[in-house]
């Protein structure tokens, strides 16, 4: 029988991480933006552009207030 051994996820990974996927969020939602700034009126891409910022301003939100985002005085 074999066991899979998945290593602890820090709380510094995790805020890292974090931060890591609202950049790819940001960088997404800008192609959204210039798709309809170039006239592609879709209700999808709209709705998913409106999705995607409210993502980001939770996820910015969640990492501005978490404890896990902060670094502890004896990290380097």
């Amino acid at each position: 029988m074999t066991t899979a051994i998945t290593p602890a996820i820090t709380a510094t990974h995790r805020a890292r991480r974090l931060r890591t996927t609202v950049k790819r969020l940001v960088i997404e939602l800008g192609y959204l933006e210039n798709c309809l700034d170039e006239g592609l009126l879709d209700d999808h891409l709209r709705t998913a552009a409106i999705g995607i910022d409210a993502a980001i301003d939770r996820l910015n939100h969640y990492l501005a207030n978490s404890t896990e985002s902060r670094p502890t005085p004896w990290a380097s």
